[in-house]
C-alpha cells in the first residue's frame, strides 16, 4: 500500500518518513508555511497548516497594543491596564523615550502614552 504524504499529497517513497498529527509527511515537507524552516523537534499546527514556534504566535498569539503585530512567548513585554505591549512600543509619544516598569506615566487614548516629564512641560506650555 502506498504512503501519501499529508503536505504535497504525492506518494511516499523514502526510506524515512515522518508522523506528525497522525499522518505521514514527506521529512522535507514538514515546513513552516509561512518562513518555510524545516520542522526538526516541534510544530504548530493551525487551518490545516504548519507553523514553527514563531511564526505561529507571531500569527495567532497575543497582539501587541502598540503595534499590532504577534508577540512571541519569548519577547519582554510591559503591561498597562488590561494591554500588552513589546518594550519598543512602550514609549512616550513626544520623546521616543522607552517606559519603565513602575515608572509614572500618563495615558492617552487606551494605548498611547506620555512621560511624567513631558505631560508637566506639555502642561505648562499651554
Amino acid at each position: 500500500m502506498m504512503v501519501q504524504c499529508a503536505g504535497c499529497e504525492r506518494p511516499i517513497l523514502d526510506r524515512f518518513l515522518l508522523n506528525v498529527l497522525d499522518r505521514a509527511w514527506h521529512t522535507s515537507c514538514v515546513q513552516c508555511s509561512d518562513c518555510a524552516c524545516h520542522l526538526t523537534e516541534k510544530c504548530f499546527f493551525r487551518d490545516g497548516k504548519l507553523y514553527c514556534r514563531t511564526d505561529f504566535f507571531r500569527r495567532y498569539g497575543t497582539k501587541c497594543a502598540g503595534c499590532s503585530q504577534g508577540i512571541s512567548p519569548s519577547d519582554l513585554v510591559r503591561r498597562a491596564r488590561d494591554k500588552v505591549f513589546h518594550l519598543k512600543c512602550f514609549t512616550c509619544v513626544v520623546c521616543r523615550k522607552q517606559l519603565s516598569t513602575g515608572e509614572e506615566l500618563y495615558v492617552l487614548e487606551e494605548n498611547k502614552f506620555i512621560c511624567k516629564e513631558d505631560y508637566i512641560n506639555s502642561k505648562y506650555a499651554g
